[in-house]
């Protein structure tokens, strides 16, 4: 069997998850990673995060028809479930897994998620396209090796158990969660006898990650940020100037009301969202874990406001919006953020945007100013799905050594009676409670608020109910 009969839709999957063998756990996006139709790249919903792309997941129907919108959702699906195929796979494969050659790892990746997190995808139809696009790629045998080995896998999946019953997954080492709220038996106990290393394997998450988890706050709180991971989370809509919504505004046509008062879950495509937002300046597409930090000044009547990492401009936006009477100016060092920073701020007359060179000629110019510093997004893993697998404590360490560079690089902007907003979409101390302690510190002020925001939503759960995490911290300056 050739190459050229696998399918043109598990073809494009399995090239593009051939791409992410080569580099793992640095995930890559670029151009040629087609994001899902209910989720373009610019209607992210959180803070600095990526975009959230639709997946099959358990129990979901196909993410639409073409080959562009199938490929991808097998692929985002494999992303989001990297690991727990990786971890089976290894114990099934009767040699070293980084010995095996990547195209006959990317098919048993891309295979293994669709057998497992995928059942409307026939396995037939799973097993003969792998097979066949190895065939084409390496020698005959290596489709043998492929077939053998997703026959097996084909065989291990057993019967679901539903939410429910509340089965304790976690407590099996033949058992997966899956993203509605029902657990999949496995008829052999291929995952790992220790519970942290299971409970990477059944959520994705680096053992790691788990271990800082349980360290910080417990084992059961760390299973539940986990399993938080298998979310996929809304589109989120809300009027950043803090206006309730009319009852006949068209958000309210095409959407849920969230739980999170003046929030609202999109229903409908990315293209009538595109439309509203163009018609409605004071719309944002922002989670309500992202937009906490600037809500939280609503009591105050900054006169100045600098977003010093303002990224793609989204809590620059919502500054200006909520703060009509302020002069908000927002940089970024990256020139592509720039870019689209500089897109977002047009129309809006209080927005202004300058280049960091700018920045520097103004001390103590500015009575507020936010630190939305980079961070590990560990408030945002369901959105982000390379984040989770790139975190490391040396990773860590050196996030901690930028974020205080940016810190004590800017402090002296802001004026005599000013305010530090420090923000991450981050749920670690060392980069929330403890940087704002050290900023405020060096800067001779006090921490005089804080507001940690734990991620909402389990699987099961409605979207309604699911939100991701953040912190910010107000230091005031002397």
């Amino acid at each position: 069997m050739n190459a050229r009969f696998a399918s043109p839709t598990r073809a494009a999957a399995l090239t593009r998850i051939l791409a992410q063998v080569a580099c793992f756990p640095e995930l890559r996006f670029d151009a040629r990673t087609v994001r899902a139709p209910r989720a373009a790249p610019n209607f992210n919903s959180g803070g600095n995060t990526g975009g959230n792309a639709a997946e099959n997941s358990h129990g979901e129907d196909s993410a639409g028809e073409s080959i562009g919108g199938l490929a991808t959702a097998i692929e985002q699906a494999t992303l989001r479930h990297w690991l727990t195929a990786e971890s089976i796979a290894r114990v099934l494969c009767n040699r070293p897994w980084l010995e095996v050659q990547p195209e006959i790892r990317a098919a048993l990746l891309v295979s293994i998620t669709q057998i497992l997190f995928m059942p409307r995808e026939p396995d037939h139809a799973v097993v003969d396209d792998a097979v066949s696009w190895t065939r084409g790629r390496l020698q005959s045998g290596a489709g043998g090796f492929v077939n053998a080995l997703l026959r097996r896998i084909v065989g291990l999946r057993g019967d679901c158990i539903p939410a429910s019953e509340k089965f304790a997954w976690w407590e099996h080492a033949d058992a997966l969660p899956l993203p509605d709220g029902s657990v999949m038996k496995l008829n052999e106990p291929v995952l790992s006898s220790d519970p942290i290393a299971r409970l990477s394997a059944q959520t994705s998450h680096p053992t790691a990650l788990i271990t800082r988890w349980s360290v910080a706050r417990g084992m059961e709180t760390a299973r539940k940020f986990a399993v938080h991971g298998l979310l996929q989370m809304p589109i989120v809509v809300h009027d950043a100037s803090g206006n309730t919504l009319a009852s006949d505004h068209p958000v309210r046509k095409c959407s849920t009301p969230h739980s999170v008062e003046g929030f609202f879950v999109w229903n409908d495509t990315t293209e009538s969202l595109a439309s509203i937002l163009a018609q409605f300046p004071a719309l944002l597409v922002q989670d309500p874990a992202s937009a906490r930090a600037v809500d939280g000044t609503r009591d105050l009547s900054p006169r100045r406001i600098l977003d010093a990492c303002a990224g793609r401009g989204t809590k620059a936006v919502q500054c200006a919006l909520r703060h009509p009477n302020a002069e908000v100016w927002a940089t970024d060092p990256d020139p592509q953020r720039m870019a689209s920073l500089r897109a977002r701020a047009e129309g809006i007359a209080n927005l202004k945007v300058v280049e960091l060179a700018e920045i520097g000629t103004l001390p103590r110019h500015f009575d507020m100013m936010i630190l939305d510093v980079p961070c590990s997004n560990t408030g945002v893993l369901a959105r982000r799905l390379e984040a989770r697998y790139r975190f490391t404590e040396r990773n860590l360490d050196e996030l901690l050594r930028l974020q205080r560079g940016i810190g004590d690089h800017h402090r002296g902007l802001c004026a005599s009676g000013g305010m530090i907003l420090w923000s991450t979409c981050s749920m670690d101390r060392a980069e929330n409670q403890d940087q704002s302690k050290w900023l405020a510190k060096q800067a001779g002020g006090k921490v005089v608020r804080e507001d940690e925001w734990l991620p909402h939503g389990m699987p099961g759960d409605s979207q309604t109910m699911m939100t991701d995490a953040s912190y910010h911290g107000r230091i005031l300056l002397p």
